[in-house]
């Protein structure tokens, strides 16, 4: 299979559908002309295009289930296609509920001034709240999913100690 942040929206039409006969697929959520898709390996793929609204902020977080957050969150952030979006949505995405011990983001297509935003907002994020929000770069989708899941695993051993 290519990999998910390729996928057209017909594609993920039909990964929806098989996820809904309970096969064991994923589940992908079409938010106007994002996509959000929760892998079987625990990793979940936000592929942005173009600007996102405040209604569309509103969308994708509700998709979560806040009373189901594992303690370790890995996400994909495709944001080859993504044109920005708007200080009121920001502060939405920010101040919505983050229960997870750490959340691990490996961003795809990301430029010099996105690196420097997401740098910046996890080194104070992360003063105030201790070491929860871990964010690397890359330039494919599988490094970053294997380094996704590195993580996870390094998580979980150090939580057996």
């Amino acid at each position: 299979m290519q990999p998910l942040s390729l996928l057209s929206h017909d594609d993920l039409s039909v990964l929806r559908a098989s996820a809904g006969r309970g096969d064991g697929a994923v589940q992908a959520h079409e938010i106007g002309r994002h996509s959000l898709i929760y892998g079987r390996d625990g990793v979940s793929t936000m592929i942005y295009r173009g600007r996102v609204s405040c209604d569309e902020m509103r969308k994708i977080l509700s998709t979560e289930d806040l009373s189901n957050v594992p303690d370790v969150v890995l996400l994909i952030c495709d944001m080859r296609a993504f044109e920005g979006m708007d200080g009121e949505t920001r502060r939405l995405g920010a101040t919505n509920p983050k229960p997870a011990k750490r959340y691990f983001t490996a961003y795809l297509g990301a430029g010099f001034s996105l690196r420097v935003f997401v740098n910046m907002w996890n080194r104070a994020t992360n003063f105030i709240h201790g070491e929860k929000y871990v964010a690397a770069f890359f330039d494919d989708e599988a490094s970053a999913r294997a380094w996704l899941l590195a993580q996870r695993e390094a998580f979980e051993r150090e939580e057996k100690r």
